[in-house]
């Protein structure tokens, strides 16, 4: 399913990086080239701190080069329920976080003037049924209420023609904070910004094994290894053997994505417009938003054995993308391509420290796009012993999921999955 990616075809110029050869020593060596190990070097970088990053393929090439670009603010789950389950004042500073994760994303891309088509112009979220909007409005009376926070609008169906032009859809609500951008590029950017701070990537260097020596970490790779003070892991869905708790802790579900060819002027506004990024409450969502380029990217959940299954997949979600949009029934599909989305048990990030004090963060559950980067800033503040204890999405301890193979703990995530989704709409 891993097909060339709208964001690969698009992305600005790749630096050529070497894999690690030798013996390498730096303060934090990191696993993982996606977003949340770019941000822990860079901001790891910015307080002298010298780091590592092991990529096993290249920059951005997990999911933070597949995403869907969306930088959305909240989490899996309404606020309401999360302060039901964890506290008001817990779930306050959990949506102070992912506001903050975005302003965080666009001061970076501002300050190294990063290339990424970044736009803030909010996100539309679309029900599905009559029954979400009306819990729409309840979780907008809520967030005024006890989050202080009063850029969410409700949108009636009668009124939908403002935001969308679709038939499917029953209204939605439009929330002003979020964003959207080209992932890859992003990636790419943020991947420059640490070099040029002085921090060191090295791609096709996967990280095989590591052990605890005389107060150090040693981290093999086939052809190297890196000997440093701390341990970052950071390679979230796309996390193997290296790390067998986190391994059993995170379950990763199969995403896919179509993006059309490029459209008129005229048709991208008819269909979304103001721009905004969009994604549904159907139980196996749809996610879509315009490009730079006037394409539309078109979003599901996907999950195939053959190629055979895969065709059918993607089949299904251009006629998915036309059900939304009939306006598109005639529009070529010029790249489609999947990837590996991390959800934890409790549909909500983790991050912390393993027992043997390497630090980890994943499980962003499609909104790694906004968290991500934060994610990384919070390891690098912990490493820096400047974290003060503020991060309520720290775990004391990982606990395995009780599923007994990987193929029944994506399965079994999947229906908890959409349960989850049926409970919170």
């Amino acid at each position: 399913m891993e097909q060339q990616s709208l964001w690969e075809a698009t992305a600005n110029e790749r630096k050529e990086r070497q894999a690690l050869q030798g013996e390498q020593h730096c303060d934090v060596v990191v696993i993982g080239g996606g977003f949340s190990g770019l941000s822990t070097a860079y901001h790891l970088q910015r307080k002298n701190c010298q780091t590592i990053i092991l990529e096993k393929e290249s920059v951005g090439f997990g999911a933070s080069g597949r995403n869907g670009g969306e930088v959305l603010t909240g989490y899996i789950g309404s606020m309401e329920l999360h302060a039901k389950k964890k506290g008001l004042e817990a779930a306050r500073q959990m949506w102070q976080l992912s506001l903050d994760s975005i302003d965080l994303i666009e001061h970076i891309i501002n300050t190294h003037q990063i290339s990424c088509a970044f736009r803030r112009n909010g996100d539309f979220h679309a029900a599905y049924k009559p029954s979400h909007l009306d819990g729409m409005k309840r979780e907008q009376e809520v967030m005024e209420r006890d989050f202080d926070y009063k850029k969410i609008k409700v949108v009636e169906k009668q009124d939908l023609h403002s935001e969308l032009n679709t038939p499917f859809y029953h209204g939605g609500r439009v929330d002003e904070s979020s964003a959207h951008f080209h992932p890859l590029n992003y990636a790419l950017g943020l991947a420059e910004a640490v070099e040029e701070m002085g921090g060191t990537i090295y791609e096709q260097s996967e990280a095989l094994s590591y052990r605890k020596e005389s107060g150090k970490v040693v981290v093999n790779t086939n052809k190297g290894r890196v000997i440093a003070k701390e341990l970052v892991i950071v390679t979230n869905a796309y996390s193997g053997d290296f790390q067998k708790t986190i391994k059993k802790t995170i379950v990763p579900v199969e995403s896919i994505m179509i993006a059309t060819e490029p459209l008129s002027e005229e048709l991208c506004q008819d269909l979304i417009k103001h721009d905004r990024a969009v994604s549904d409450t159907k139980n196996l969502l749809y996610y879509f938003r315009l490009t730079a380029d006037h394409r539309l990217a078109f979003g599901g959940s996907g999950r195939s054995s053959s190629k055979r299954d895969q065709e059918n997949l993607f089949n299904n979600l251009r006629a998915g993308m036309i059900t939304v949009f009939p306006q598109l029934k005639n529009a070529q599909v010029d790249y489609r391509w999947g990837g590996k989305v991390g959800f934890t048990q409790e549909m909500l990030p983790y991050m912390g420290q393993l027992e043997d004090g390497s630090y980890y963060a994943f499980g962003f559950a499609g909104h790694g796009a906004a968290m991500s980067s934060m994610a990384g800033k919070l390891i690098a503040k912990n490493i820096l012993h400047e974290g003060g204890g503020d991060n309520p999405l720290e775990k004391a301890r990982l606990r395995p999921i009780p599923f007994h193979s990987q193929h029944a703990k994506a399965v079994g995530m999947m229906k908890f999955y959409m349960k989850f989704r049926d409970r919170i709409s």
